[in-house]
């Protein structure tokens, strides 16, 4: 059994974040899998990264990539970890953090605007299994 409980009713997957150094050789990869590009790409300059999402065969994937003197996702990648959170929509932003903090969450990243959601928040929170969360506000 995890040590991640269940997450409230309500919350509804969205994707799966996925790191990496280069996101065109990564779309090429995920084309052969039968993955296509969801939407246009876009920079999240206070995040520091560029990303895009792709739907397919399975779950939407989120490829990222550091901008250019950003390091962002480095760490995830020199220790080898390509797919490295999961994000869920939230209708209420404070509630899924006070979750997070009630299941021995640690907020990483406070709510944020992101370029990806249309300005709407995102926070992410670490779970000690090692999960990251992201949390995507349903609304501003």
């Amino acid at each position: 059994m995890s040590d991640l409980p269940e997450l409230p009713a309500g919350y509804t997957f969205h994707h799966i974040g996925y790191a990496c150094a280069d996101m065109a050789r990564e779309r090429t990869q995920f084309a052969a899998f039968g993955y296509q590009l969801e939407g246009e790409a876009f920079e999240d300059h206070t995040q520091g990264v560029a990303g895009c999402f792709l739907s397919g065969h399975g779950p939407r994937i989120e490829l990222l990539e550091n901008l250019p003197g950003r390091d962002t996702l480095t760490p995830w990648l020199n220790a080898g970890i390509k797919m490295y959170h999961f994000a869920y929509l939230v209708d209420d932003m404070a509630a899924a953090l006070a979750w997070a903090r009630t299941n021995r969450g640690k907020v990483t990243v406070a709510p944020v605007p992101a370029i990806a959601f249309g300005g709407r928040c995102i926070a992410f929170a670490m779970f000690r299994n090692g999960m990251l969360l992201e949390f995507i506000a349903t609304s501003r």
